[in-house]
């Protein structure tokens, strides 16, 4: 800051530091209440070793850490900043102010074996809805899709937070939800051949032709497996795959490469696949290399050269793998609860695989909330 004649000039730096302050005062005003959240990754809490940037962290509010008479019986008026103050893009999952439960997704940059915080802000009358799932898993991220699976019922449809590709139920009557590992989940019944549909993903150039980089997830607990190849999430035989092997207990993932299936399976010991119990697999392509994860570890990792090939006939589905939009031919329909199922054009590392899974998992230790 200088004087140059009467005139009194300060700089743009200066200017903004006498001004954050006040900013920063104004975006807490109006709400009545706040809690600092804790972030651990330290072996305390979720035991990832590095950065994680862009994640979806999975907030979980019941009646033991949070009001919810204080906040709206919708949940407009919930807020996040980060460290700084900053507002981070969150959206709701679910929210049942009559159960106590609700389900937020909050996307912001994750520290490796370290803790940060994350403020909590409700109570605040004037205050507007602002979840948005395509700002919590934004296509500049890699995203495709992401189906939460949370809506009761095909009539409601199932909705991509990512903003591309709906659902569709197939044969699906009745509620059709159970109680996933976030908010809730699709309760499949293979005796109806029911399943989610992705109306023109068969053609639709997200994966047409199958992108030499990607990342595919789900959770799955399955309450029967009576039938060989019975498939999480696909698309069709000519695209990716998460399945079954054959009749036994042990999944594989699947893409085609020239003219075969290459389904990267480990040699030995495997991860052996329970009925009524939650899995989380994530399947990595990274070309020539994919990767394969079950509950955050690294169940097999393998490299192909050959080329890799798909189809535009053939649609996504979850909980099915079928040739045909609508029909199920192949009679690999899932019968259990499906959560969470993700595309994104990335490959994503360890890291993330194991974030994805300790966040999610019952019994996180990921957040800590501040009494």
């Amino acid at each position: 800051m200088h004087r140059t004649g009467r005139t009194l000039t300060i700089s743009a730096a200066l200017l903004a530091g006498l001004l954050l302050p006040a900013v920063a005062s104004e975006a807490q005003a109006g709400w009545a209440h706040q809690r600092k959240i804790t972030i651990d990754t330290t072996a305390a809490g979720a035991n990832v070793s590095g950065d994680v940037k862009g994640f979806p962290v999975p907030v979980r509010l019941d009646a033991s850490n949070f009001d919810f008479g204080q906040a709206k019986p919708d949940g407009a008026d919930v807020r996040f900043d980060d460290a700084a103050g900053r507002p981070l893009p969150y959206e709701i999952e679910k929210w049942d102010a009559a159960a106590k439960q609700a389900a937020i997704w909050v996307r912001t940059d994750v520290k490796g074996n370290a803790t940060r915080t994350i403020t909590l802000k409700w109570g605040n009358p004037e205050a507007s809805a602002e979840s948005d799932g395509t700002r919590v898993f934004p296509k500049a991220d890699g995203w495709i899709t992401a189906h939460h699976l949370a809506e009761k019922g095909a009539a409601n449809g199932y909705r991509d937070s990512a903003g591309n590709l709906d659902g569709k139920g197939v044969n699906i009557t009745g509620d059709a939800t159970g109680t996933g590992v976030v908010g809730n989940a699709l309760s499949l019944t293979r005796a109806r051949s029911e399943y989610v549909l992705l109306p023109g993903s068969e053609t639709s150039g997200l994966f047409n032709p199958l992108p030499a980089k990607g990342t595919f997830s789900i959770w799955s607990n399955a309450k029967t497996h009576p039938a060989a190849y019975i498939a999480m999430f696909s698309k069709g035989e000519s695209g990716f795959r998460i399945h079954y092997f054959g009749e036994g207990d042990q999944t594989e993932p699947c893409i085609d490469v020239a003219n075969y299936d290459w389904c990267p399976l480990p040699s030995g010991a495997y991860t052996k696949v329970k009925n009524n119990t939650w899995y989380h697999f994530v399947f990595v392509i990274d070309k020539p290399n994919a990767y394969y994860y079950i509950n955050g570890k690294l169940e097999v990792g393998k490299t192909d050269t050959n080329a890799w090939k798909t189809t535009g006939t053939e649609p996504v589905t979850i909980g099915n793998n079928e040739k045909t939009p609508g029909g199920n031919s192949r009679k690999r329909s899932f019968d259990g609860l499906l959560d969470e199922a993700r595309i994104l054009s990335v490959p994503k590392d360890k890291n993330w695989a194991k974030l994805d899974f300790e966040s999610q998992k019952p019994g996180s230790k990921l957040l800590r909330h501040a009494k």
